[in-house]
């Protein structure tokens, strides 16, 4: 039995022993636990053993699958030695129906965890493309009487029980048909249940893969309390040598100093584990943030963290702060991020072929997969979609979210149904895992589960739920006299049309920031203007490399006094540091209004002269008279809108928004509550699919909906045409597809995927998403000749411009 293999040149034993090894260093979970020592146990298969003979032909493999096999066999070890089993998860006191729900938690981590968490409901039964696998798996066992797993276990595992044949008994797999008489006992603990399984999942796969590949290195363990010092002493440093010459940098320390005391009364007399800094834009957050991340690695040892921005822009802004201003080494993971560390694995490869180069490139490919790094920077879309996900490869990263400090800036990016939700589940995630939360903005949502018919709903779910705590004594600082940097007022009493806004424009004597809704509307505008000098349009329908050319131009007239005209969408509203005299905003929310107007007099620079920047505040209608703002905030949104033509008027000043918005958010909370998301399928809210163990329709959660934002295309736009970087992916992506076909392990694949994606990566600023929604049926996307993994190349390079970015119409806008 001990010649038994797991994979070439690994034997079964010494596998399971250092999964279980691995798993044991993240979680004490006794689900968990019992899943690793089942999960391979298949692998005695006979036909899996021949299958890692390289000398053996595909035709003789015949069943030679080992997942469901291993879930069997924990099947039939439940059955034999059920005492035992209540014993090692301490269920000796409680009802039947949660004693099988743990059986099932261990059965799904099992029979799936080369798969995806599946939907608990009869999920051992349902038929894939290979067929019902239960049928197969009879047939085999029909045949393969003798397999001695149970003594392998008993033996090889060091691991007593009451030994089990794998006869094949109908009547125990039916057993497990999840909801007959379970639904219930599982939606008294749906949450708890829910994240001990995800994570007991994500533990398993994620030590499975690391001993396959010979992995012993943990970035995370081995480099936190060196980052955790490093940064509290460049953050002394920083603040040491900061200069309290100006009234704005006084007000940042005092921001600072008094959300590091809370916190740190807080740490020290409350159990709390999530907490919001509400400040207002340009009060210099992303410091104060670092600094009480490391007041909580100070009170609460070597915790890593985790900062997560919505958007791409804003990512790459802090990445330069962290990197730049604080010399940290710090992770950054996106789809732009490139990852020095795999590059120069990837030169040294190539360089020197060895085993140990090979292995240096496959170790650090680990690291970035699973967020295996003390100070970790990434997007919205990373951080949110892993909390619910059921993807294993997404999964690898929630191993290290646990002992984290996360750090969410621009909270109100989400969208608004989601915000207790999430406030919620994060001091849920939070307690469970040694973490630690704090949720920033200078527009923060009010997370109070309102008193309606919802509440019970919400608190059932979220058993003991309890209110961020605030860090600030918030008003004061929007009251201060430096934070009075603008005014707003309505352009117009009526509606304003794209001419109207047009001459405003033309009056004003001084640089105008436009900020509308769609990207219709910026290239209507841009049209219109564009006759003037220092004009330029700015939306997602540009490069990202072209995008900070355009900002760093628009900076550098800003600086010279000049007039410089910037036509953007949404865009530039959150974390841009960019100051404008003067700023246009389309009907909006009142969140992206107050956002829009932090590009206004941003640093109080109009003060020397004894001036205010300039908000107008306008709703833009079409030729046909009807609003644009109307077009995207429809449906239960429209509410956003009904509010700030109500609620603001003219010569409203900035220190009065800090009222309108907490007003705001209570309206809100009324309005779209947890239960609000919804799936498309069937309309159900999460908490509903939670409630019913369906990891799976969980896992399908999007942050960006496409049936609202339009179906995305992306297209590569070469530089030149000279530029041969498409050319090059499609290159490596044939050769990684030819080694994956007649390749036998991962370490002879990887390294070619590993290359291919940093490839994309250093594509990644001259690639566009363009999304096209059934109402825009008159756009078409541009012609391309070519398409690999989801990207286009442009094919007519005259179809794309610095000045206008892509175009998609062949007729003219206008």
């Amino acid at each position: 039995m001990s010649q038994f293999k797991s994979h070439p040149g690994k034997y079964l034993e010494d596998h399971i022993k250092g999964v279980l090894i691995k798993t044991k260093k993240r979680t004490d979970s006794k689900i968990a636990e019992l899943a690793v020592l089942f999960h391979d146990l298949g692998k005695i298969n006979p036909f899996f053993q021949e299958k890692l003979n390289p000398k053996s032909k595909a035709s003789n493999f015949s069943y030679s699958e080992h997942a469901y096999l291993s879930a069997y066999a924990f099947l039939a070890f439940w059955l034999k030695n059920e005492g035992l089993f209540r014993e090692i998860l301490n269920l000796e006191n409680v009802d039947k129906n949660t004693r099988l729900i743990k059986a099932i938690q261990i059965l799904a981590l099992i029979a799936k965890h080369h798969g995806h968490l599946p939907n608990l409901e009869q999920f051992f039964h349902v038929n894939t493309d290979k067929g019902n696998p239960l049928t197969r798996l009879e047939n085999f066992l029909e045949a393969q009487k003798m397999l001695p797993l149970s003594d392998f276990l008993a033996t090889e595992l060091a691991y007593p029980h009451q030994p089990f044949s794998l006869d094949w008994n109908e009547r125990l797999v039916r057993n497990f048909y999840f909801l007959q008489n379970r639904q219930a006992a599982w939606q008294v603990n749906a949450l708890d249940y829910f994240l001990e399984t995800q994570f007991a999942f994500a533990c398993l796969i994620e030590a499975d893969k690391r001993d396959a590949s010979d992995l012993e290195d943990y970035n995370f363990d081995n480099k936190t309390a060196e980052s955790s010092k490093f940064l509290a002493d460049r953050l002394a440093q920083k603040f040491d040598g900061l200069s309290q010459g100006t009234e704005l940098n006084r007000l940042r320390t005092q921001i600072r100093e008094e959300a590091v005391n809370n916190l740190a009364h807080q740490l020290q007399r409350t159990s709390q584990r999530v907490f919001t800094l509400t400040a207002p834009t340009g009060a210099g957050k992303t410091f104060t943030l670092l600094a009480l991340a490391s007041e909580v690695q100070r009170q609460k040892g070597n915790l890593g963290i985790l900062y997560a921005l919505p958007f791409l822009s804003i990512t790459e802004q802090v990445e330069r702060i962290v990197k730049s201003d604080l010399g940290l080494e710090v992770m950054s993971v996106n789809s732009k991020a490139r990852n020095e560390r795999i590059e120069e694995a990837h030169e040294a490869l190539e360089g020197n072929p060895t085993e140990e180069n090979l292995n240096a490139l496959i170790k650090e490919d680990f690291f970035q997969q699973t967020f295996d790094h003390p100070l970790v920077l990434t997007t919205f879309v990373q951080f949110f979609e892993t909390l619910l996900s059921n993807r294993n490869s997404t999964l690898l990263k929630l191993p290290n979210f646990q002992k984290r400090i996360f750090l969410i800036d621009e909270v109100q990016a989400l969208p608004p149904e989601l915000y207790i939700f999430f406030a919620g589940w994060l001091r849920t995630f939070c307690e469970r895992n040694d973490s630690y939360c704090i949720l920033s903005t200078a527009t923060m949502p009010d997370f109070e589960i309102p008193a309606n018919r919802h509440k019970n709903y919400a608190r059932e779910f979220f058993k003991d739920y309890q209110l961020p705590v605030e860090l600030l004594d918030s008003q004061k600082y929007f009251d201060a006299s430096v934070f009075k940097r603008y005014q707003i007022d309505w352009l117009s009493n009526e509606k304003t049309d794209y001419d109207a806004l047009v001459v405003h424009v033309r009056s004003s004597e001084k640089a105008c920031l436009i900020i509308v809704n769609t990207i219709d509307d910026s290239k209507r505008l841009f049209e219109r203007l564009n006759d003037e000098q220092n004009v330029y349009l700015l939306n997602t329908h540009f490069t990202p490399e072209d995008r900070l050319e355009k900002i760093k131009i628009a900076k550098e007239s800003l600086e010279k006094g000049e007039k410089v005209i910037l036509v953007s969408t949404q865009l530039i509203e959150a974390g841009v540091d960019i100051s404008f005299p003067v700023v246009y905003r389309d009907l909006c929310p009142l969140p992206s209004l107050i956002q829009s107007a932090g590009r206004c007099n941003r640093n109080n620079e109009l003060a020397q002269k004894g001036e205010t920047g300039q908000v107008y505040f306008f709703n833009l209608v079409d030729d046909s008279g009807k609003s644009r703002a109307d077009l995207i905030y429809r449906d239960g949104l429209s509410n956003f809108l009904t509010f700030c033509r109500q609620k603001i008027r003219n010569s409203l000043k900035e220190n009065e928004m800090f009222d309108l918005q907490s007003q705001f958010f209570r309206s809100l909370a009324n309005d779209f509550t947890i239960s609000s998301y919804k799936f498309k399928e069937g309309q159900s809210t999460i908490i509903e699919k939670v409630n019913k163990a369906e990891f799976d329709a969980v896992g399908s959660f999007r942050l960006i909906d496409n049936d609202f934002f339009g179906e995305e295309y992306r297209y590569y736009i070469p530089a030149s045409r000279e530029d041969e970087g498409f050319q090059e992916a499609k290159k490596l992506l044939e050769q990684a597809e030819k080694i994956k076909k007649n390749s036998a392990t991962y370490k002879e694949y990887k390294p070619a995927k590993s290359k291919l994606e940093e490839h994309l990566k250093k594509m990644a600023n001259r690639i566009i998403t363009v999304r096209i929604t059934q109402r825009d049926a008159k756009k078409e996307a541009p012609f391309h000749a070519d398409e690999i993994m989801g990207i286009r190349l442009l094919t007519d390079l005259s179809d794309y411009s610095f000045e206008k970015g892509i175009k998609l119409e062949r007729d003219c806008l206008l």
